[in-house]
């Protein structure tokens, strides 16, 4: 296995550069690859070119190399079969779909680029002869790291959300507001991607009073009965502390309490945040707004916790610009299934609690599948199929019994009763009771609102439809009640109509 090849830059660290992998070409050809590349900088980042002569050991730098940019396979022969197994192995093995894959190829393998391109899941293919200028080669290098970069946005900021969404539901299992606060500001601190010796405070004010909930770094020892009772006077105190460039002015969110107190959570991260980061970081706090207001009154701790559960169910809703009302609806709608059913109240309530957040898994699948408005691809579709399961992996930590049900009603409510549904294929009361109930109350607001990719279904229609899949997609019982009392569920559709729709 050769060293890494120089380009004049060798003694920028690693993680700072666009590492490139060449396969198959010879030492002379690998140099004059990195010669090629002197003095090439994307994005104020140069390249690092790693060189394999074998297929064994481009096995072995791709298990090492945790951020390969582009990987070049050079292919000879058409019996050149190792070098095909070695992109599947990267593809199907390791599971990397962010490396873009660039085969060299002789000419006789043109004929085949289509075909290979599809079944190999290559990125591009160049003839050999086409990238032997620098201009050529860099154009080409350009575009695919590029993708690559893209790429790990988006894969970026998709754990991102789904952080956010598990740190939401895992902050509930806090059992005072100071422990509340500390996991708070430890959540913010990875969201904002804070470095070691950061600062983070989190106060509450009560009677014209400040309280320290939780504080790290510089804010430990401050003493916080002389604080200014104005927030814009504590907050321009708190940026005053310590070293601040023009630029930094540290992450700040300010919520005012429905009970008259107000919180102010206050981090120096030492570094400019991005966009995206303080987007996070603001939504976070949304959502954890409430939990502080669920342990500081506790005589409301059901309305709480069910605006928090409707503020995360809304963060699908919303990124799937789905209708304004969708969540309350639905747990309207289980709630009246579920009584019909003949559940007592209180488990009719825990539903209602729990389902605004079956969809919350979406916070997962970008953008571009989320709001197609044309027909998805059969790809397109198992990634969003990916939600339910998702969802349930953001909610099953918990061991609060709103959230426990969230889980269950997540994972199952795509399920169909006479099987054939996802993500596990369960059929009739396989199912639990929950996704079958949810079932039918997502679908029906589904099919009597518009949404990006359709308009409502007139009324008839949705009628017909689910006594066509009684007992097929839905469980016939719960379709005989929900269709026996329509006229109350066009009631809730009424109250919280985004529009007039029948």
């Amino acid at each position: 296995m050769d060293r890494p090849l120089g380009n004049g830059e060798n003694n920028t660290r690693a993680e700072s550069k666009w590492n490139i992998l060449l396969i198959g070409s010879g030492h002379d050809e690998a140099e004059l690859f990195s010669r090629l590349l002197t003095g090439f900088c994307f994005e104020n980042r140069v390249v690092r070119v790693l060189h394999a002569t074998t297929i064994k050991e481009a096995r072995l730098l791709l298990e090492e190399e945790q951020d390969l940019a582009v990987m070049l396979v050079e292919m000879k022969e058409l019996q050149d079969c190792e070098s095909l197994e070695l992109i599947n192995y990267t593809r199907q093995i390791l599971i990397n779909a962010a490396v873009r894959i660039v085969v060299v190829a002789e000419k006789q393998w043109a004929g085949m680029e289509e075909e290979m391109m599809i079944r190999y899941d290559i990125n591009n293919f160049r003839v050999k002869g086409e990238l032997d200028s620098a201009a050529r080669l860099k154009s080409a290098l350009i575009g695919s790291l590029r993708a690559y970069r893209d790429f790990k946005k988006t894969e970026d900021e998709k754990k991102s959300l789904e952080y956010v969404a598990l740190s939401s539901s895992l902050v509930l299992n806090a059992t005072s507001l100071e422990a509340l606060a500390q996991d708070v500001l430890h959540h913010l601190s990875s969201i904002l991607n804070t470095r070691s010796g950061y600062g983070g405070l989190i106060l509450q004010r009560s009677h014209r009073r400040w309280r320290k909930l939780a504080a790290t770094g510089k804010y430990t020892d401050m003493e916080v009965s002389t604080l200014p009772h104005n927030i814009d006077n504590v907050l321009m105190l708190l940026r005053s502390l310590g070293n601040h460039s023009s630029k930094l002015q540290g992450f700040d969110f300010h919520s005012p309490s429905l009970s008259g107190t107000e919180r102010l959570i206050f981090i120096d991260p030492q570094r400019n945040a991005s966009d995206w980061e303080i987007y996070l970081a603001e939504s976070y706090c949304v959502n954890t707004d409430a939990v502080f207001e669920n342990l500081e009154l506790r005589h409301e701790i059901e309305s709480t916790q069910k605006e928090i559960i409707y503020t995360l169910g809304e963060i699908a809703e919303t990124r799937s610009q789905e209708t304004g009302f969708h969540v309350k609806r639905v747990a309207e709608y289980t709630k009246l299934l579920a009584l019909k059913y003949g559940l007592p109240e209180e488990e009719a309530n825990l539903l209602a609690l729990a389902s605004p957040m079956h969809d919350i898994g979406k916070v997962g699948i970008s953008d571009s599948i989320l709001n197609k408005p044309g027909k998805l691809t059969a790809e397109e579709y198992e990634t969003m199929k990916s939600h339910a399961m998702s969802g349930y992996e953001m909610l099953k930590h918990s061991t609060r019994p709103i959230l426990k049900t969230a889980a269950i009603i997540a994972l199952e409510h795509h399920e169909k009763y006479a099987g054939g549904g996802y993500p596990q294929g369960l059929s009739g009361e396989e199912i639990h009771l929950y996704g079958r109930i949810t079932a039918i109350a997502d679908v029906f607001d589904a099919l009597a609102s518009d949404r990006v990719y359709k308009k409502a279904w007139p009324l008839n229609e949705i009628v017909e439809l689910f006594h066509q899949e009684r007992g097929k997609h839905f469980d016939p019982k719960l379709t005989d009640l929900f269709l026996a009392h329509l006229e109350e569920f066009l009631e809730i559709r009424a109250q919280y109509a985004d529009e007039k729709v029948f």
